[in-house]
Order: structure tokens, then C-alpha cells, then sequence
């Protein structure tokens, strides 16, 4: 192996290349520690690259092999290591393909000199600045967001190529994913790409009280109900033309679900108290994050209304089972609150970035992007390692405090099978949850916004189970 100057700076790392060896005398003259390997296959064997910053793959290496499937391999491998493609030829395919994969950039150019130049950019943006490669003529000039929504993700990117290809069609979507996923900002992506001219509207049924829900959705009549004043249009009717966002639809009433059959049926609305039904053009996209078919099993879902909803489906993937986007996430998001407060980055270092990429981050981009932005504020210009990132997140690192134990298991294990399934089963669930809950609480003294973010749901819902568990926060407090 060819190796490289000592004057390098010792956390800037090693530039891996396969296949690209033009380049090695062209980074050692800008002062980069260089190896070279033969093959893919010696690079997806070799277990000692922890100091590598970013593997540079030539079109020759790359010449008779599935580009995109080989990039993903090496992004599986090394999930700290940017991937960056060498093309002395100029292939808007060549670069769409190796972005989508998840390559960092794609350099289209015969000088050895200028590949460099590209390669060290990346490098220095690597941690904190993802870089938007530019794709010709191709219509996806800005790979590494979509709609407000940001990834390096293969399988973010086949989500999004399926959003764009559903997005014409009126057909109901249902969008599943853990809380903090992006669900809303994904039915947002589908409705902006429609055409239809009416607004977007959201609605969480976990946040409108049962006795009202009705009312928000499909709208009032004067006198319908102590307090109904005036008239209300309801959501489907503010949103004629347009798109209804409902959220978390399982928790959403039967009397409501009866509703909302009809008007996916019949494209028509009846107003509570309402002697008629108003035609209404609302296309409907349903998200949750629990499966719907279990609550179908517990009878608290209609099947009916599970199939009319459940035509398009969009499953967003944990923030754990896409490693390759929490640095970049982190990167984008210190980026926009270090200009937005017009504050300086924390510097960071390689120890601060494992510690990132080994947290489970239980409430997904969501939780990263609010410590991304408490990380910034308060940290401002100082270095932070990975005890850093242990004393911010919760349920990590060396507190005993902090560890949620697993739930007891039951003594008994038997069901009464003479029973219908969702009543044998419907007292195991609870006392499950229950012993779950209270471990969280129990770990957070009784702080149930923390508690909510391990347990990936939103405080709201945290809330609701407590009081149908009969939980008290304070109990859990400590003396």
C-alpha cells in the first residue's frame, strides 16, 4: 500500500482510493494522507479504515458493475465514510445513479488536479456542510433534499421517487412511521407535486377530543350542539381542491370512522345536525404510527375504512436504519441555526460523530434536529467530544438513572383462547404498557416530555395513556 506525508494533521484522516491512483500525488501535494487499494472487494474486506475520511472510486473500477448497488455496499460497510465517484467522462445518468446510491458528489473531469480539489471539499464539508451536487440538465438538481425533507438515503430516495409518482393520482395514501419521522412534511411533498389547487390541511385526531371530532372534520351546523353558535365548513370543506392530512387516524372515534367512510365513498359531506350531504373534492392522506391492522384485530378500527384508506402505502424508515443520514442531518440542521442566530459551529471530533451514529434517537429527526440546535447554542465555538453527546441525550451513557428496564414478564402465560382475540389479549397489552410506561417515568422522575421522546411517541399521546393506565407523573418524582 502506498502511504503518506507526516506533516498531515492528525484528525484530518486518510483518502481511501480504488482504482483512482492518478490522484495520490495530487492530494500528498495538498497535504492529505493517502492509500490505495485494488478492488472493491479488498475494500469491503479490510477491517482496518477507521481513520478513513472518504473512499474515491474510479469509472474504471466501477466499469461492469452495478455502480449503485456497489456505492450502497460501501455506504453499509463504512456509514462514517463519504463515497465519492472519479468520471473522466461526463454522464448526467452516471451522476443521478451514484447520488441516488448515496454517493457524496460525483466529479466529472479528466484533470487529476481538479478531482483533488473536489475530493478535499467534500472532506472539509464533510462533518457540518452536505454539498448540493449539480446534475446538468437533469431534473433533480438538488439531490439531497426533497420538499423540505433532507437525505442521503437510497431508501428515502425510493420513497421519494414513489411520493412523485402517486402524487397526480386521487387515490388515499396512508404514510406510516415513528413519531418524528416526517410524516406530515411527506404529505405535504405529495400534495405540493399534485396540481390540486386547494390548501393543504393537517389535522392530529390524537389532538381533538372525541366529542369534537366530528365537527373539525366534517363541520357544523348553527344549533347542532350546545355551544354551536354559528356555522362551521369543518376541514374536508376547507380543504375542497386540496388535501386532508390526518394524522395518527387510529385514533380517530367509530363514530367518526363511519363518517369518513362515507365520505371516501360518496365524495360528500353531511355537517353535523345537517339535513344533506355537500359534495367535497379533498383528497385524503392518513398517517400513524402504530399498525392499523392491530387495531382492526381489536375492533377498535373498521376494516372497511382500513382498506378504503390503505391504497398507497409509504412506510418512512427510523432514523436508526438509515445511519448514513444522521451526520448529514446533524450537518444541515448546525448549519441553519448556526446562521440563523448568527453564531459559530461547535468544533467537533471523530469521537463526538461515533457517539451520534451509535445513539437509537427514539424520537428520529425530530430529536435530532432539537439537539442539533440546543448543541449549537450552547456549545457555541467550544469542542465537544463524545461525553458531549452522552450528557445531552437522555438514555445514554454512564447514569444508572437513566437505563429503562426491560418490563417483568408475567407469571402466568396462558390466554383463555375460548375468548375473541382482542379480549384475551386486550389485559396483556395493558399491563405490558404499563409496566413500560412506568419504567420511562420512572427513569425521568416523572419528566413525561422525556419520557415520550424514549418512548417514541408525542407527549400528547403519553398523556392519554397515562390517564387511561391510571398513571400520575408525580408519583415518579424524585423526594
Amino acid at each position: 500500500m502506498n502511504e503518506h506525508r507526516g506533516e498531515v494533521p492528525q484528525e484530518s484522516g486518510t483518502v481511501l482510493l480504488v482504482g483512482a491512483s492518478e490522484l495520490r500525488s495530487a492530494l500528498r501535494r495538498l497535504r492529505w494522507a493517502v492509500r490505495s487499494l485494488r478492488s472493491i472487494r479488498t475494500l469491503l474486506e479490510s477491517t482496518d479504515i477507521e481513520e478513513v475520511r472518504a473512499v474515491v472510486l474510479s469509472d474504471g473500477i466501477l466499469a461492469g458493475e452495478d455502480v449503485a448497488r456497489t456505492i450502497q455496499e460501501v455506504r453499509r460497510a463504512f456509514p462514517l465514510v463519504d463515497v465519492v465517484v472519479w468520471s473522466r467522462r461526463s454522464s448526467v445518468a452516471l451522476v443521478r445513479d451514484c447520488l441516488r446510491a448515496g454517493a457524496r458528489d460525483v466529479m466529472t473531469t479528466t484533470s487529476a488536479d481538479s478531482a483533488a480539489r473536489g475530493v478535499v471539499t467534500v472532506l472539509e464539508d464533510q462533518q457540518l456542510l452536505p454539498r448540493a451536487a449539480k446534475l446538468g440538465e437533469d431534473s433533480r438538481t438538488t439531490p439531497s433534499t426533497f420538499s423540505g425533507m433532507v437525505s442521503r438515503s437510497p431508501r428515502m430516495w425510493d420513497l421519494f421517487d414513489t411520493a412523485v409518482r402517486v402524487a397526480n393520482a386521487d387515490a388515499t395514501v396512508l404514510i406510516l412511521g415513528e413519531t418524528g419521522t416526517g410524516k406530515e412534511l411527506l404529505a405535504r411533498a405529495i400534495h405540493e407535486r399534485s396540481g390540486r389547487p386547494g390548501r393543504f390541511v393537517a389535522v392530529n385526531c390524537g389532538a381533538v377530543q372525541d366529542t369534537l371530532i366530528d365537527s373539525e372534520l366534517f363541520g357544523h351546523v348553527e344549533g347542532a350542539f350546545t355551544g354551536a353558535t354559528t356555522t362551521k365548513k369543518g376541514l374536508f370543506r376547507h380543504a375542497d381542491g386540496g388535501t386532508v392530512m390526518l394524522d395518527e387516524i387510529g385514533n380517530i372515534p367509530l363514530s367518526a370512522q363511519h363518517r369518513l367512510l362515507r365520505v371516501l365513498q360518496e365524495g360528500a359531506v353531511r355537517p353535523v345536525g345537517g339535513e344533506s350531504e355537500e359534495p367535497v373534492d379533498s383528497r385524503v392522506i392518513a398517517a400513524t404510527s402504530n399498525r392499523l391492522e392491530e387495531a382492526v384485530e381489536r375492533g377498535s378500527f373498521r376494516e372497511d375504512l382500513f382498506y378504503r384508506l390503505d391504497v398507497i402505502r409509504l412506510e418512512l424508515p427510523p432514523l436508526r436504519e438509515r445511519k448514513e443520514d444522521i451526520i448529514y442531518l446533524f450537518g444541515y440542521f448546525a448549519r441553519e441555526v448556526a446562521e440563523q442566530y448568527n453564531v459559530s459551529r461547535p468544533d467537533v471530533t471523530n469521537d463526538f460523530l461515533d457517539a451520534l451514529v451509535s445513539y437509537g434517537w427514539p424520537g428520529n429527526v425530530r430529536q435530532l434536529q432539537n439537539f442539533t440546535e440546543r448543541f449549537v447554542l450552547t456549545r457555541t465555538g467550544q469542542r465537544a467530544d463524545g461525553d458531549t453527546v452522552r450528557e445531552m441525550l437522555p438514555f445514554q451513557g454512564k447514569a444508572e438513572s437513566t437505563d429503562i428496564p426491560p418490563p417483568r414478564r408475567s407469571e402466568s402465560s396462558r390466554l383463555d383462547t375460548r375468548l375473541p382475540m382482542a379480549q384475551a389479549i386486550g389485559p396483556r397489552v395493558d399491563a405490558l404498557e404499563r409496566e413500560y410506561l412506568e419504567a420511562c417515568l420512572g427513569a425521568t422522575r416523572g419528566r413525561v416530555g422525556e419520557a415520550a421522546e424514549h418512548a417514541g411517541i408525542s407527549r400528547r399521546t403519553l398523556l392519554r395513556k397515562m390517564k387511561r393506565l391510571g398513571l400520575d407523573k408525580v408519583d415518579y418524582r424524585a423526594d
